[in-house]
C-alpha cells in the first residue's frame, strides 16, 4: 500500500494489486478489510495491475463469483474506487496521477 502523509498524517493511499492478488483477496475476504480501512480515509483508491476481463480466467470456474464480489464491495466502499490499469507500467502511471490529484486537492483545500 502507497501513503502520502499530510500534516503528520496519511490522508491519500493507494493499494496496488495484482490480478492473482486480487482474486486471492476477494475470495478470503480480505479485501473487503482493505477497503473497510482505505475508506476511512480522505483519499483512497485501488489499481489493479491487469483488466478487468481477465480476472474471470484468473481461478476457472470462479470468475463470476469473483466479479459479484468485486461488485458487491464496489457498492458497499464507492468512496474507494476500484480501477483496472492494463499493466503494471499503467498501474503506477495512474497511482502517480491520482496521489499527485490527491496532494493538489489537500493542498489547496487547507
Amino acid at each position: 500500500m502507497i501513503f502520502v502523509q499530510t500534516n503528520m498524517c496519511a490522508s491519500q493511499a493507494i493499494e496496488r494489486k495484482t490480478l492473482e492478488n486480487l482474486a486471492t483477496s476477494l475470495s478470503d475476504g480480505s479485501l473487503a478489510f482493505q477497503l473497510q480501512r482505505l475508506a476511512e480515509l480522505p483519499k483512497a483508491a485501488i489499481v489493479v495491475e491487469g483488466d478487468y476481463p481477465d480476472l474471470f480466467r484468473t481461478q476457472p470456474g470462479r470468475g463470476s463469483w469473483l466479479a459479484d464480489m468485486l461488485g458487491r464491495l464496489a457498492v458497499r466502499y464507492p468512496e474507494v474506487p476500484v480501477v483496472f490499469a492494463g499493466s503494471r507500467k499503467f498501474a503506477e502511471e495512474w497511482a502517480y496521477r491520482f496521489l499527485g490529484a490527491a496532494v493538489a486537492d489537500h493542498t489547496e483545500s487547507s
